[in-house]
């Protein structure tokens, strides 16, 4: 088990586009792994991608984000999970991730 917050600062890693108040493809449900609005995808295998697909192009058809300027697959932003080991107790919206992923070494 991991734990992220999905209210906290992202920024793409190819074309640096900011959003303050976190990812905007999770204010709406995944179509792909069936994860609610405001939770993370479920990728059981692992990994620390923050959304499917399907749910970041959902998000484009809905306006709520662009698409990637920076050079990556399918015009992705690519917007990495930060998952620690243990509950954010600042976090608005601290959630449990299962994943065989490690924790990531860029989380303070």
């Amino acid at each position: 088990m991991r734990w992220t917050d999905t209210q906290e600062p992202v920024s793409c890693r190819k074309c640096n586009e900011h959003w303050a108040g976190g990812d905007p493809a999770l204010t709406i449900p995944c179509t792909g792994c069936n994860a609610p609005a405001h939770e993370p995808c479920r990728r059981s295998a692992g990994g620390n991608e923050r959304v499917c697909a399907c749910r970041d192009e959902a998000a484009t058809q809905l306006g709520l984000l662009s698409r990637c300027d920076g050079l990556s697959w399918g015009n992705r932003h690519v917007k990495p999970l930060l998952l620690r080991d243990a509950p954010i107790a600042s976090a608005l919206m601290c959630r449990s991730v299962r994943t065989g992923a490690p924790v990531s070494r860029f989380v303070s």
